[in-house]
């Protein structure tokens, strides 16, 4: 059995909230734009799947190389938003960590549910997640073992990332070409 984790000293509980109110608004928008990307990127597989087999009758083996090939970058941010849901929960966390905080971080996640944070647009995604990744560092000493932040700390997973968001971009953009080419 592990035993219950210490209490933090008062100056890291206002540093927690302080961190808290910044990381939260952000992660919640990344995880809406990350799940509509992933969204948009199975469908557009799934167009060009039908493409190739259906339309231009490619062999069943090749079609499955570029579709596997093209799922990699899906599969990266399926890693990303995997991680982004569970920061969501870091009320419960914090919960954990330090009763009294919790209900005052209950409620900055209440407002961002109710919509009172604005949402980030598609092309800002990228340097969110820099942005994130800079503020998860800071939050690593201070949540330890409480949640893994290693996907989105990481410089490797992070670069990783930002081409994932690219290759979903190009995934677009070749869709849209073959839609021009079936007709």
């Amino acid at each position: 059995m592990s035993e219950p984790p210490s209490t933090p000293a008062p100056d890291q509980k206002k540093r927690l909230l302080d961190l808290f109110g910044r990381i939260l608004p952000l992660v919640d928008g990344m995880a809406d734009k990350l799940r509509f990307v992933l969204v948009i990127g199975v469908l557009l597989l799934i167009w060009i799947g039908t493409w190739l087999l259906v339309i231009k009758h490619v062999a069943l083996g090749i079609s499955l190389v570029v579709i596997g090939l093209a799922l990699l970058p899906l599969l990266i941010l399926l890693r990303f938003w995997w991680a982004l849901e569970e920061l969501k929960d870091l009320p419960n966390i914090a919960g954990q960590m330090m009763g009294d905080a919790k209900d005052e971080i209950r409620e900055s996640v209440r407002g961002i549910r109710a919509g009172d944070v604005s949402k980030l647009n598609f092309v800002s995604a990228t340097k969110g997640l820099w942005s994130l990744g800079s503020m998860l560092k800071d939050s690593r000493e201070l949540l330890g073992s409480y949640i893994s932040l290693s996907t989105l700390v990481n410089p490797f997973m992070l670069i990783l990332g930002v081409l994932s968001l690219g290759s979903v971009l190009v995934l677009m953009v070749v869709s849209i070409v073959l839609v021009f080419l079936a007709l």
